[in-house]
This record gives C-alpha cells, structure tokens and sequence, in this order.
C-alpha cells in the first residue's frame, strides 16, 4: 500500500509537469521492475527469456516515443466538448465491458475486462492530471468541479476491473490488452482534451505502430513467463495419488 501511494504521488506530479501522451505509456515499464523484485520475492535470478523480453519491451517504448515525440500542449485548459465526449465513451466502454465479463472465466472474459480496466486507467490519468491542474487555484478548488470526483470512480472501476480480470483468466490475456487500450486511449485524451502536439505523418505513424506492437509483444512474453516460470501467488500443488492397490500396515502388524 506505501508503494501504490507512492508511485500515485509520483504519477500526479509526473502529470502535472509533463504530457499525458509521455507519461502514460511509461507505465508499461512496471512489469520490468518487476524483475528484481520477483528476484528478490524467489531468491532467484531472472532468465534469459525475461531479459530478452524486457529488452524487447523497452526497445519497442523508446521507438514509440522517438517516432511520437509527445510534448507539452499549448495550454492546460481542457476542452469542454472534447472531455465531455471523452468521459461519456469511456463510460460507456467500461459499463459495456464489465457487463461483458461479468460472470464468465477463461482467456475471452479476462482480456474483456482488462480492456475495461485499461478504459477506466486512461479516465484516471486523465482526471488526474486536470486535478493537478486546478491545484494551482488552490487545494479547495478542486472540490468544486468534476475532475476529482471521476477520479475516484475511475480509479475505483479500474482496480475492481484489475482483480476481475486477474481472477477470470490468464495475465497474457487481461495485462497485454490492459496496457495497450491504457496507452492509446492515453494518447487520445492528451491530443483531443489536453492539446498535446502528436506526430500524425505516415512515418510517423509507421513508428508509432510499430513500437506500440513490439510493446505488447514484450509484454505478453513477460507475462507468459512469469505464468509459467514461477509459483509466485499460486495454490500450493495437491499430492498425488499413488497408482495401483495400496498395501496398509498397522504398528502392530510390524
């Protein structure tokens, strides 16, 4: 819990001082500090195959940016048409979302709802970040309007979704398809509501796919990994059964 106050602290002022499109697709990143956690969590070295997979993660990240090159809008008002279509879609998007997964289990049902957690991320980011804003008016101030109010309920939405999708299938299901609709709906936020310059050239846009993809291909090959590379969080394994009859003995017997 200290660390999630912690890195939402951070997020906050990393929002405040930078673009939304820079900001939140380094989030993606988490996965790879997780390796030394995990290290240190199973007294174990990471493998090759999650150091490669993480190279191919932070590779794919830096391509992205270099090909985006994301910075600061021209100004910090949000527009009003812009967010209010904003926040009606992704609405709309984690409702449809839930109700989609609601009940069911498998690989299907996880990716849904880790969709709709990423929608509800990308609400959050941006909430957050006009939050920041209007703290420059005063700590008072942000009470009296929107933002901090969807805030909370996005953040809410997001993190139920999260342990939803978590407990209906596979990671390489929900966190690929969590970080992905994370950071392109990020990206939509910061250029339509937020005014943020985006390379849109066929270049550019060649880049920004491409690095996007080899993002999720990391990704996906560290979640593979850690699924089947380690116990970490799982139940422990039942004993087997002996095959064939079994002979008893009794102490007296011996």
């Amino acid at each position: 819990m200290g660390g999630q106050i912690a890195g939402f602290g951070l997020h906050a002022v990393a929002l405040r001082d930078g673009p939304l499109t820079l900001v939140q697709p380094l989030m993606v990143t988490e996965v790879v500090f997780a390796l030394p956690l995990r290290q240190l969590l199973e007294s174990r070295t990471p493998r090759r195959s999650e150091l490669a997979w993480a190279t191919l993660l932070c590779g794919g990240l830096a391509g992205f940016l270099v090909a985006a090159t994301p910075s600061q809008g021209t100004h910090h008002t949000p527009d009003t048409s812009a967010s209010v279509l904003t926040v009606a879609a992704i609405g709309a998007g984690v409702a449809l979302c839930a109700y989609l997964g609601r009940s069911a289990q498998g690989t299907w049902p996880a990716a849904v709802l880790g969709v709709g957690a990423g929608l509800a991320f990308a609400g959050t980011a941006g909430a957050l970040k006009e939050v920041t804003i209007e703290l420059g008016a005063g700590f008072g101030s942000i009470f009296t309007n929107w933002p901090v109010y969807g805030l909370a309920a996005a953040g809410a939405a997001g993190m139920l979704l999260t342990e939803l999708a978590f407990k209906a299938g596979p990671l390489r299901a929900s966190l690929p398809a969590m970080s992905t609709v994370d950071t392109v709906v990020s990206l939509v936020i910061g250029v339509a509501v937020f005014d943020e310059p985006f390379r849109v050239g066929a270049i550019a846009l060649f880049g920004e796919v491409t690095g996007l993809v080899v993002v999720v291909a990391g990704l996906a090959g560290l979640t593979v990994g850690q699924e089947t590379g380690s116990s970490w969080g799982a139940p422990p394994a039942k004993p087997k059964r002996p095959q064939g009859p079994v002979r008893e003995t009794s102490l007296a017997g011996q």
